[in-house]
């Protein structure tokens, strides 16, 4: 994973941190804390697993790399030009320091220089190591207990040279991606026009038509565990010699998977170097569409089951008149999914998922005993949170409006020095503060919760309406209808319509 700025890690300092040697103090103590847990993240899994799909991938591996590959498709100046202008300049640097402003300024020469690196590269199918090579931080997540290393979020800064040259090749994977049509239309992760709205509207458009049919509509949210970091190598070379990839662009992914090394840093320590012996090099610009085939030939959903993927988030969800039924599809396809899981050794957080079934109001029905996965039982539950949404059970909206409320107010109290007419900021930087971090919080998925009750929407319209007073110290005589024709702002109801009207 990779942030803007990344690398400025003044401003923060990490609490001492527990570890199974005991407490650790000092920076070179917790910098090394770092590195095991993430070392132990970079794993293959062992268990799920199939000794017998395991040598076959193998066999057919060594085979594939005996044979030579194909004419590659070579890069020019022009296109390393292109290129680096689309580079942005706010990413941090990786060991070498050089920054993206830098390579913008390169002299046409030396750019030629690049292109002759990259061609070599090209031909002889070896990524350097010094490319492969990243320097991680670590940031807390939020919520986390900050004494635990594996509550901190790894930050991979990579090489700038080789993420140049990781953009000249993935020009050329997504041609042969789309050209062919190899993403599965479930799949709404890393693809450009497939966002977490389009997915949470088609799921919310599924279950409010079987509302209309009188049909009961299940749903399991499972989350793959560690998923980036786990993804077996030797799985998804095989997966890309399947899809019948350009065997030149395989045979440097195998070089830029294997043997890749990383060293946590914090302050001025720096741990020791760490191999990372599975995972798709979260960081570089490879890593999701490398994730996004490898889990790409997941079983097919049937007549009466439908998927949702979003990256490592899936939803599985079965239809039926009958919960019995219902049940017993979601139940065939799970079998079917844990054959899969096993095949390509993929962990799931089971106890992290959950299972809801959605039911018109005025509808009841007896609860049907948990579905399984690996012998786990998958807990019936009311309300789960899917790609930042909050379902409950009846699309009433109110305990996802709740949230997103709570977030609001927190964000706004943030703010409030800022935002007050106290403030030394000018009006119109603070109306900018209140449209950028606090309406997109609330008008998030708007197209998918559009039908809330008036009265839930009504919650957000006026806290909109208490930020723009705030931000503009407005008497209380002047109405909210005046304060957003005056600002030029749309009122909360209208655009939420207009971005559900664009957005279909």
């Amino acid at each position: 994973m990779e942030d803007d700025h990344a690398g400025d890690e003044s401003s923060y300092s990490i609490s001492p941190l527990v570890t199974p040697r005991g407490i650790v103090l000092s920076d070179s103590e917790k910098v090394e804390a770092l590195a095991d847990n993430m070392e132990a993240q970079f794993q293959p899994v062992t268990d799920p697993s199939v000794p017998a799909v395991i040598k076959t991938v193998q066999v057919e591996l060594r085979s594939y790399f005996l044979s030579p590959a194909s004419e590659p498709r070579l890069t020019t100046p022009d296109e390393v030009h292109e290129a680096i202008r689309g580079l942005k300049v706010s990413k941090a640097p990786g060991l070498n320091g050089v920054l993206n402003m830098a390579l913008k300024h390169l002299p046409r020469r030396a750019v030629s220089l690049l292109a002759r690196i990259f061609n070599a590269v090209i031909r002889t199918h070896h990524f350097p190591h010094t490319w492969k090579h990243a320097r991680v931080i670590s940031i807390l997540k939020p919520g986390k207990d900050p004494a635990l290393p594996s509550s901190y979020r790894p930050i991979n800064l990579l090489d700038t040279i080789g993420k140049l040259f990781e953009k000249i090749i993935l020009a050329r994977i997504l041609h042969v991606v789309n050209e062919r049509g190899l993403m599965r239309y479930e799949q709404f992760g890393f693809r450009p026009r497939h966002s977490t709205s389009l997915q949470l509207a088609r799921l919310v458009e599924k279950i409010t038509r079987n509302f209309g049919e009188k049909r009961l509509t299940g749903a399991v949210f499972l989350d793959m565990a560690k998923a980036f970091g786990t993804v077996w190598i030797d799985g998804l070379l095989y997966k890309l010699t399947i899809l019948n990839f350009p065997s030149y662009i395989i045979h440097i992914f195998s070089s830029y998977l294997r043997d890749r090394t990383f060293e946590a840093s914090f302050q001025t320590a720096t741990s020791s170097p760490r191999g990372m012996r599975a995972g798709v090099a979260q960081g570089g610009l490879f890593f999701p569409v490398l994730f996004s085939l490898y889990v790409n030939d997941m079983p097919p959903p049937s007549h009466h089951v439908e998927l949702a993927i979003y990256a490592d988030d899936t939803a599985i969800i079965p239809t039926s008149r009958k919960p019995t039924l219902l049940v017993s599809y979601l139940e065939s396809h799970l079998n079917e999914l844990q054959r899969w899981l096993s095949e390509w050794r993929i962990a799931i957080n089971i106890c992290k998922g959950t299972a809801i079934i959605f039911v018109s109001a005025g509808r009841s029905f007896i609860q049907p005993q948990p579905v399984t996965l690996f012998g786990e039982a998958i807990d019936w539950v009311d309300t789960n949170r899917y790609l930042g949404l909050t379902l409950d059970k009846r699309l009433t909206w109110s305990l996802h409006i709740d949230h997103v409320r709570k977030r609001t107010v927190q964000r706004m109290g943030m703010l409030c020095l800022l935002l007050n007419r106290k403030s030394d900021l000018s009006v119109r930087n603070r109306i900018l503060l209140c449209k950028q971090l606090t309406r997109p919080l609330m008008e998030f998925a708007c197209p998918a919760w559009r039908s809330a009750a008036r009265s839930h929407v009504q919650r957000l319209r006026v806290l909109q309406s208490k930020c723009l007073r705030l931000a503009t110290g407005a008497p209380w005589n002047v109405s909210n209808r005046e304060i957003h024709e005056d600002l030029g702002v749309p009122l909360f109801v209208d655009n939420t319509r207009a971005l559900t009207e664009s957005f279909e």
